[in-house]
């Protein structure tokens, strides 16, 4: 009865050994580092955004000795660009995608508006008025950052890389006051042409892009009807006569 006994238990305690626990690996065993993989290394974090500040640009003066300036405030920026620009009574301060700072003398603005971005939030834009004066400001926010102002608002190519602007009238009261062209570069903005001499006054017009190469714009005179004008990268961006070259 004995052995018998001994024989039938015998199962029984092997099984309860082979349930018993494994011992705890020593550490820094191999059993350690599989249970405790090394932490992924954190990613780089971003500098924070630099907040526009117009205390941050070069002092200006609101000289008014004439008693032309009307407005007592600054201008207005729009709550949704509040990150990209801010305003004192003299200057815009804009952010640069870098995360520098431009500034654009706004002093003899009584208006500015509607401030917009690009798609790309590359190019801040916007009309003003002023005394006898009005302008269209592109602010191109690569590089260092770099302001142009086209008179009145630009045609962009198909492609945005160039832009155009017509602004020619008698009182010149327009900050182009003549015909430009621009190209937009990696960083910056070149300008191709400027032509403000020897055009004859009328209505201008600029009516599209015809490619890259050539701008097409009409001019109404004080007589007769509206005319076909055009300039093209084949003839240094002058203004002429005629319509755009067929490609």
């Amino acid at each position: 009865m004995t052995l018998r006994f001994a024989l039938l238990a015998l199962p029984l305690l092997l099984a309860a050994c082979n349930d018993a626990p494994a011992p705890a690996p020593a550490p820094g065993g191999a059993a350690s580092l599989a249970a405790k993989p090394a932490p992924p290394a954190a990613p780089p974090q971003a500098s924070p955004a630099l907040r526009p500040d117009p205390a941050r640009c070069p002092a200006l003066t609101r000289d008014d000795e004439n008693g032309l300036l009307e407005r007592k405030a600054p201008l207005p920026v729009p709550p949704a660009l509040a990150g990209v620009v801010a305003a004192d009574m003299n200057q815009f301060a804009v952010t640069t995608l870098g995360g520098a700072q431009g500034c654009i003398d706004v002093r003899w603005m009584e208006q500015a508006g509607p401030l917009a971005l690009s798609a790309d939030q590359r190019f801040l834009t916007f009309a003003w008025q002023g005394y006898e004066a009005f302008g269209f400001v592109v602010f191109d926010r690569s590089g260092k950052g770099q302001e142009v102002d086209t008179g009145t608002q630009p045609a962009w190519s198909p492609a945005r890389a160039r832009f155009a602007a017509v602004d020619l009238g008698e009182a010149a009261f327009g900050a182009l006051n003549g015909f430009g062209v621009w190209e937009v570069q990696p960083a910056g903005i070149r300008e191709l042409s400027i032509q403000a001499d020897g055009l004859p006054m009328g209505e201008w017009r600029i009516t599209g892009w015809r490619g890259e190469q050539c701008v097409a714009l009409t001019r109404q005179g004080y007589e007769g009807p509206r005319e076909n004008w055009f300039a093209s990268a084949a003839q240094g961006w002058k203004l002429q006569a005629g319509t755009c070259p067929k490609a």
